[in-house]
């Protein structure tokens, strides 16, 4: 393309494609500044992820888009990717391939030649590729495609550099390889790809040197069907008690801000403000509301700096790929794991990751079981209503989460017809993080929990604080009963009679978890900043409703995304009446010491009366064909 046609193009949109995992969304993120969801499997990026940067020749579009095998689509996620391709004919096409397996990846390459697209491949792993003995002549496979083919390694800048001038410029000017100098492809040069069977990179001959690659006693560790979960667990299990145990980081973090944030900076500037409204609204409205549940920020750091290790280190797929057997049990395959783990970060982002099964009928289903895993906003709320009572908080927290995960698949056995799909899954070898983009991603999460306190949770607080202190005719009242916020919100308190809570406040602070669960916490501590007067029993109940409740906002508009915006309403009413419900069943159980007994044990009976009724409906089909 000329200069001049350059200058006139308004766009250029490049589109980052490939099989999964295989650097899309970390190249994507290197060369757009962005912040695309990065991970090592599948159903990380679960729609077209675009951004537009301006260059001194134009405007970009940079495309991310989720992993495709082939142009024949098999999950929703990868036919949501083939239709933004075929929508966008007139695109540039960045293929990245995991140097590894190559030939796999070149059928991909293939299809999209024939289809007459402008491809460039850039190549991954080359690092760990040629330390295990592979070897690739990149001049020749350019030659032999006729297409541009880079070395790109998404975290070193330099390439990344490169790599961009190259799709900002030479290529859109056409010169700087031969596939760019009026070269048409003949597809009789890419018979050594159509003749080359499924698992024999030797066809490459010349061209491409498999790596060699012995097994790691790790990876024998974490790819033993009876040592990987359990490992999982001891070390979900250490990882709860170094955040929620006495005398640990987690704790001692937390109280230190606590003390800061909610103590010393509250006195300090309540000092300073002689206006009785104003010095509320500052110290108690923002201060020790907002600030109570930033107080968590270092335990959030610590959950998510394990669960990013996870991901980036490989031990998820590992994970997902032993857990395949467990999970075919409810109807799933191993991609379940995935958006299980998700859903400990947020519910939202696992409820679009979603995408990555075969079809509606599972998409549903996790759907509706993945609310019940406590998502990284409901732990403010759980130690705050368990604090106060338990010394030792983190038995009770651990109690919570493990039960989240145990009803999730009591949901999913429920609802599961025996029905399974095919699980493809490409398996990374286990690997340190890059420590930057670690730091990077870490801080990113983080910022995002900052700038939700910062936002929506301070002006929540600072609305409902307002409402709590002034009446009808706007004067300022120091007692909540005449407010404005008591008349409209007397009656929840009946909803939560049967487990002890007497007051409106509670029950108000919990139903305005619909719109962020953080919401609890900053509410909590603005209607009780000198701890909660209920007993451990009515707290436990009252915790148990957050775990069984609907998901905030956010959640279920992804949810109405996904299933429909009738469906999803209907499950998070469902859900909150539910909950309800598992409030009264938790406070009676806990009052008679039976609640992990009955629950365990109420958890076997409805497994097997499913058991039994699926097979009686299987056996009469079975008599009927």
């Amino acid at each position: 393309m000329s200069d001049k046609r350059w200058q006139e193009r308004e766009l250029c949109e490049i589109i980052f494609t490939g099989n999964p995992n295989a650097g899309k969304s970390t190249l994507f993120n290197a060369l757009a500044r962005a912040h695309a969801h990065t991970g090592n499997w599948q159903g990380v990026t679960v729609g077209a992820a675009s951004k537009r940067v301006h260059t001194r020749r134009g405007e970009m579009l940079y495309t991310d888009l989720p992993g495709v095998y082939s142009l024949d689509g098999y999950s929703m996620e990868e036919k949501t990717a083939l239709s933004y391709l075929r929508a966008h004919p007139s695109a540039k096409l960045v293929q990245v391939v995991d140097l590894r397996v190559l030939p796999r990846s070149l059928r991909l390459t293939k299809a999209l030649l024939q289809e007459g697209r402008d491809v460039v491949l850039a190549l991954t792993m080359r690092k760990t590729f040629e330390k295990n003995g592979g070897k690739l002549d990149v001049a020749a496979l350019a030659e032999k495609l006729k297409i541009p083919v880079f070395y790109v390694n998404a975290y070193n800048a330099a390439e990344v550099r490169a790599f961009n001038l190259f799709l900002q410029e030479q290529w859109q000017k056409g010169r700087g390889h031969a596939s760019d100098k009026g070269v048409k492809l003949n597809i009789s040069d890419m018979q050594f790809i159509q003749d080359m069977p499924p698992q024999n990179p030797l066809c490459l001959e010349g061209i491409y040197r498999p790596q060699q690659r012995r097994e790691s006693v790790l990876e024998k560790i974490c790819y033993n069907r009876f040592l990987c979960l359990p490992l999982f667990f001891l070390l979900m299990a250490g990882v709860f008690f170094l955040t929620f145990g006495e005398g640990m980081p987690g704790t001692l973090m937390k109280d230190f801000l606590e003390e800061m944030i909610c103590e010393r900076l509250t006195s300090f500037v309540g000092a300073h403000l002689s206006v009785p409204a104003v010095r509320a609204l500052v110290c108690d409205g923002f201060l020790r509301a907002a600030g109570g549940v930033l107080s968590f920020l270092p335990q959030l750091a610590l959950l998510f700096s394990v669960l990013l290790f996870l991901e980036e280190s490989g031990y998820m797929s590992a994970l997902a790929f032993t857990a395949d057997g467990v999970f075919r049990r409810f109807g799933l395959s191993g991609r379940a794991v995935f958006c299980i783990l998700l859903g400990f970060g947020c519910t939202a982002q696992a409820i679009m990751s979603t995408r990555g099964f075969e079809n509606k009928k599972m998409q549903r289903r996790v759907i509706l079981a993945l609310p019940y895993i406590s998502c990284s906003a409901k732990l403010p709320v759980y130690l705050t209503l368990l604090s106060s009572f338990f010394s030792r908080p983190f038995l009770p927290v651990a109690v919570l989460y493990f039960l989240g995960v145990g009803v999730s698949l009591v949901v999913l056995s429920l609802l599961s017809r025996g029905e399974t799909g095919a699980f493809l899954l490409e398996l990374p070898e286990f690997h340190l993080p890059d420590p930057i983009f670690f730091a990077k991603t870490l801080l990113f999460r983080l910022k995002q929990f900052i700038i939700k306190i910062a936002t929506v949770v301070a002006a929540f607080t600072l609305i409902v604080w307002f409402l709590s202190s002034f009446d009808f005719s706007l004067r300022y009242t120091a007692d909540v009963q005449e407010s404005i916020l008591a008349q409209l919100s007397g009656g929840l308190k009946y909803l939560f009679y049967p487990i002890g809570v007497r007051d409106w406040q509670t029950a108000f602070a919990l139903c305005s978890g619909l719109v962020a669960k953080e919401n609890i916490a900053g509410l909590l501590n603005l209607f009780y900043p000198s701890g909660l007067p209920y007993s451990p029993q009515t707290a436990f109940a009252l915790a148990v409703f957050v775990l069984f409740c609907s998901p905030c906002i956010s959640a279920i508009a992804a949810s109405a995304r996904e299933v429909g915006q009738r469906n999803a309403l209907f499950y998070a009413v469902m859900q909150t009446g539910t909950a309800v419900l598992a409030s009264y069943i938790a406070w009676f159980l806990y009052a008679a010491r039976l609640f992990i007994p009955v629950t365990l044990a109420g958890v076997l009976i409805l497994l097997a009366a499913k058991r039994l009724c699926f097979e009686r409906i299987h056996r009469k089909k079975s008599g009927y064909a």
